[in-house]
């Protein structure tokens, strides 16, 4: 399933030791125009999670994003940004589940793209898994009290 095309470059390899070691992030720019491409030869950006529930699932991610704004009884809110994933494909199952959410999703070559927070849940032949773009996570990271974190720690 993670080698669409057999025309294209790899966009992933099976680890020796079965292990995907994230590697990077996913930029904005990368999540709405992918770097790889589909069997039909259309932008495609597969991507992989392993979930409490689920265990490891193969999706697509979409590149559409969502402003999500909850209100509070006390009148304050809270906005977040949501990235759209939806199953491999109408004969797949689920990408993810509940008690899924918190899974890190990454593509086929370990980058990291988003953290999973929720699902619309299966229906005939489609799925759709929300998941908050990673770029604009860390970012709020940051910025809400640790400005030092970071994902790859250095050797000194």
């Amino acid at each position: 399933k993670m080698y669409p095309r057999d025309d294209g470059k790899p966009t992933f390899k099976y680890p020796d030791d079965r292990l995907l070691h994230l590697r990077d992030t996913l930029t904005e720019d990368l999540l709405r125009h992918p770097d790889m491409f589909d069997h039909n030869n259309e932008p495609c950006l597969l991507v992989i999670k392993d979930g409490a529930t689920t265990g490891v699932t193969i999706g697509r991610a979409t590149g559409i994003f969502s402003a999500v704004r909850e209100y509070f009884p006390n009148g304050t809110h809270h906005t977040s940004h949501e990235w759209a994933i939806c199953n491999y494909d109408n004969k797949s199952g689920v990408f993810s589940a509940p008690g899924d959410s918190g899974s890190i999703i990454v593509d086929g070559l370990g980058r990291i793209g988003g953290l999973l927070t929720g699902g619309a849940g299966k229906a005939e032949s489609s799925d759709i898994t929300y998941a908050t773009p990673w770029f604009w996570l860390f970012e709020h990271i940051k910025a809400d009290g640790f400005p030092h974190a970071h994902l790859f720690p250095t050797m000194v």
